[in-house]
């Protein structure tokens, strides 16, 4: 079973909370130092050392608070993940296009500000399960409302709407993995396209809204 998002999530760098405690400051430290040398760096690139030089803790402290590199790395991306499709959930999309805009803009902007971050956590969703679960548990929402909007795209349109759920999480996997292979892996056929964010993030949304509109086989 799917875990249940943890409450409230806190990506690098958020807002402590009120009852905040000297060791939620200290953790919170490390995942923002680890994060930021995870926008330069690879992970495998990235030491206990670098940790301790960055947060100004000797290694002890940093064991005190967490197993070792992997569990911090692993709790930073967590944060990441929840903060991510979080901050999708906490806007009113009124429509399909709306909503796909969003994602779009959002995974573009992600790409532009942390640089390489978005291969760490990719590695990490891959390799780790608990961070796999976090990832499946915050998609869930999201892939729901695109699956809601695009229902009532096609029913308005006179179209069955037993396709939706497909629709929904291929669109979402297909924006993840174009942003993915632009800004990441420098896709030399796809990359002029990005050149220009707002151009970028129109295409894909009008081919997206397009998209949902097609006949679809029976499943």
């Amino acid at each position: 079973m799917v875990k249940a998002l943890r409450k409230p999530a806190q990506a690098a760098g958020d807002t402590a909370p009120v009852s905040d405690t000297r060791g939620d400051k200290t953790r919170r430290q490390i995942k923002a130092v680890i994060a930021k040398l995870a926008s330069k760096r690879d992970l495998a690139d990235i030491s206990l050392s670098d940790i301790c030089k960055g947060t100004k803790l000797t290694t002890g402290a940093v064991y005190f608070h967490f197993k070792g590199k992997d569990e911090a790395v692993e709790e930073m991306v967590i944060d990441e993940i929840e903060t991510i499709y979080g901050a999708l959930m906490k806007a009113d999309h009124a429509s399909f296009e709306a909503m796909a805009r969003a994602i779009i803009a959002q995974c573009t902007a992600y790409e532009q500000a942390h640089g390489r971050r978005t291969r760490a956590i990719q590695l990490v969703i891959n390799s780790r399960p608990r961070a796999y679960q976090a990832w499946l548990a915050a998609r869930t929402p999201v892939i729901e409302q695109l699956t809601q909007l695009i229902t009532r795209s096609r029913r308005e349109a006179g179209l069955d709407a037993d396709a939706s759920p497909f629709l929904a999480l291929f669109i979402l996997n297909s924006i993840e993995d174009l942003s993915m292979d632009v800004f990441q892996w420098g896709n030399p056929t796809l990359k002029p396209y990005a050149e220009k964010p707002e151009d970028w993030i129109a295409r894909q949304t009008a081919l997206w809204s397009y998209a949902i509109l097609a006949p679809m086989p029976a499943l």
